[in-house]
């Protein structure tokens, strides 16, 4: 049996790599047989493997090589699409294996992968959303379009646990429709992408209501963090993320807002660290700049760790969260870990899926909008924290072990998809 995973991201961002590990092992789970594929975004030569699975590589990453010419980028994505199109036609889900013969390399393996497969799993995450403009119609294209080859040549496709939408203009939701709804299974992670994919034309039995796959996630690592950071068992030690995401004047708003907080903890006698959970060069995502940007403004001092170093894995920065005592979270997985090493959080929202996931737990109250976050809003948010942390660790210890287990529900969903 082959099951191909698609729309996989860097393992740079380490949320990302957690769902990918997840999925791989509940894919191994439920069919011990199963050769597994990645299509995902990493480079096949640089990255042949993750987790024991072979990457291959995948459409999205080739047409948007930032390495290759304008002119060829635009070749690769028009020739990807003319074989969406084909693909449509009476009897074009046949043909689509010999016209992938004529794109490059990585492009036709990921085509012949998906449609001789046994079972796709597109990735869970919080990838498929859109603004309303051309861009986000073609990413939208690009990321339906494996689960669309797939589908035409009569293999099932499967959506783990992931955000969707919002999808603002008609041709997205109509490729919503289209390609999402024909599933076998689509899990929404919150309540809001259940309403965004019915705005599609998207519902039952197709949707279903699942937990982000990052809850099911285990930590191999036993890196004595606080020992590395010069932290003593009985300090009290604070993690937070940030990250680039508004307008140039509002992001500055939210970074001093950030920075507001850190002073407040280092005030506070804790020990903060700047934690870079996004390290990807793809479009600039990284972390770092942003956390040296928060670093200035709070001044130099003792306490304040910076963390430089883009080689941690998801397993070393998931067991740094469980080091720590409280965290102050804008990367919603850095949160998520921390949750689940029973540590309290408070997240600031720049996705649906923060406020969603938090008010799953009962825990809204600690969720401020990024567009919010100005003045002591963030530093206010984080005080109370400091103060709560008992009855936080209580509500955790009640709400949680029921939620983890429901992450690993997805195993039957994969099961129940492939036809005996």
């Amino acid at each position: 049996m082959k099951v191909v995973v698609v729309n996989a991201f860097e393992r740079g961002n380490r949320g990302d790599a957690a769902l990918l590990g997840v999925a791989i092992q509940q894919v191994r789970d439920a069919f011990p047989r199963a050769v597994v594929v990645i299509a995902g975004f990493e480079e096949p030569g640089e990255r042949p493997a993750f987790d024991g699975a072979r990457n291959i590589g995948s459409i999205r990453r080739s047409a948007g090589d930032e390495t290759a010419t304008r002119a060829a980028r635009i070749a690769r994505k028009a020739s990807a699409l003319a074989l969406g199109v084909v693909a449509a036609l009476p009897g074009g889900g046949r043909a689509v294996p010999f016209l992938a013969a004529l794109l490059p390399r990585e492009m036709r393996d990921e085509v012949l992968a998906v449609t001789d497969a046994d079972l796709v799993l597109s990735l869970g995450g919080g990838y498929l959303n859109a603004r309303p403009d051309l861009p986000s119609d073609l990413n939208i294209a690009f990321l339906l379009l494996p689960l669309w080859l797939a589908q035409r040549a009569g293999v099932p496709t499967v959506l783990g646990p992931q955000s969707f939408g919002p999808f603002p203009r008609r041709r997205q939701r109509w490729m919503v429709r289209r390609v999402v709804g024909r599933a076998v299974a689509a899990v929404a992670r919150e309540d809001i992408s259940v309403v965004r994919l019915a705005e599609a034309g998207v519902g039952e039995p197709t949707v279903l209501r699942g937990v982000d796959s990052a809850f099911a996630f285990r930590s191999r690592s036993r890196r004595l963090w606080r020992a590395e950071l010069g932290v003593g068992k009985e300090e009290r030690l604070v993690l937070v993320t940030a990250r680039r995401h508004l307008p140039a004047g509002q992001q500055e708003t939210y970074e001093a807002a950030m920075a507001a907080a850190v002073r407040r903890a280092l005030d506070c006698d804790a020990h903060v660290v700047l934690v870079p959970q996004v390290t990807c060069a793809f479009q600039g995502d990284d972390d770092r700049p942003v956390n040296a940007r928060l670093a200035a403004q709070a001044g130099p001092h003792a306490r304040l760790h910076v963390l430089d170093d883009a080689t941690i894995d998801h397993h070393d920065v998931h067991a740094l969260y469980g080091a720590a005592d409280f965290i102050l979270g804008t990367r919603f997985h850095s949160v998520i870990f921390g949750l689940t090493s029973g540590v309290p959080c408070a997240a600031v929202e720049y996705d649906h899926k923060t406020r969603g996931i938090m008010a799953d737990l009962g825990l809204e109250e600690w969720v401020v909008r990024m567009s919010d976050a100005r003045g002591t809003v963030v530093a206010d948010l984080l005080d109370r924290l400091l103060l709560s942390g008992d009855d936080y660790r209580r509500h955790l210890r009640a709400v949680l072990p029921e939620y983890t287990e429901r992450a690993g529900d997805f195993t039957r969903v994969l099961r129940a998809a492939v036809p005996r």
